[in-house]
């Protein structure tokens, strides 16, 4: 079936990238949550708040949202989440990555790329990131992307990566620093660097979840295919037989009437 040696393919693909996939993501999870930590100490520190210093978020501004997909299918349904929450999304401009997320041409759309592309040309996203936060074009800057928290865990994840959310039971914002130059810039500066870092951890954390959803689709979906060729044989064995059946029937009739005509 042609049709099989395409599941088989797509099977295959994902085996090849599954492993490195899961070992990068859980690599950058383990860097993230130290990148978090020191951006949260920086740009959310009290001093620089009480003197007027941190950044200012344009709170009339549209938010932002990286819809970020998959170019390819067998993904489980992952590209219709992603897609569903687009769609619901009439407040916001949009950057849209995956060719399977058939992004539209609508206004609000600042860039669509495939994740070919998006590795190409990421320089393409750092430039809006870096005018956003430097101008304040976005109330918020948010990723929505399929999080892989283990192999048996990975749901959609809508996180908010501008403005630097406070973290809970922060006591480590009271530290003062020494800041020579436009404070404003350096945090602007920071913040977008940050910013994308965060979209690039999505991708990788994206790029495991998909691997690992086709791998498990494209599985079961051969066990489909082998379960209909099944029954076909079967069907077709049935049918040979009753052709055989049918033969030897005839050919005892023809037999016993020419048999009874000649005594």
């Amino acid at each position: 079936m042609k049709m099989k040696t395409v599941v088989k393919v797509m099977n295959f693909h994902s085996l090849v990238h599954i492993d490195a996939a899961r070992r990068m993501t859980e690599k950058y999870i383990r860097m993230e949550a130290e990148v978090t930590k020191i951006i949260d100490i920086i740009v959310n520190n009290r001093n620089f708040i009480l003197d007027k210093l941190a950044l200012k978020v344009n709170e009339v501004a549209p938010p932002l949202n990286i819809y970020i997909g998959s170019d390819f299918s067998f993904c489980g349904g992952l590209n219709s989440i992603i897609r569903d929450e687009m769609m619901k999304d009439d407040e916001g401009e949009k950057i849209i990555i995956g060719r399977k997320l058939r992004a539209s041409t609508a206004d609000d759309v600042l860039v669509a790329m495939t994740k070919e592309e998006f590795d190409e040309e990421y320089y393409r996203i750092e430039r809006i990131l870096d005018d956003s936060i430097r101008h304040m074009r976005h109330s918020s800057i948010n990723v929505i992307y399929n999080h892989y928290y283990h192999s048996g865990n990975i749901s959609l994840r809508n996180r908010k990566i501008f403005p630097i959310p406070l973290a809970s039971g922060n006591d480590h914002s009271t530290e003062d620093f020494v800041v020579e130059g436009d404070v404003e810039s350096l945090l602007r500066s920071l913040t977008s660097t940050y910013a994308s870092y965060e979209v690039k951890i999505a991708s990788i954390n994206s790029f495991a979840s998909e691997n690992i959803m086709r791998q498990a689709a494209t599985t079961e979906s051969l066990k489909k295919i082998d379960e209909i060729e099944e029954t076909q044989l079967r069907e077709a064995r049935k049918v040979a037989k009753q052709k055989a059946f049918a033969k030897v029937f005839d050919n005892y009739i023809k037999k016993t009437v020419h048999g009874g005509k000649q005594h």
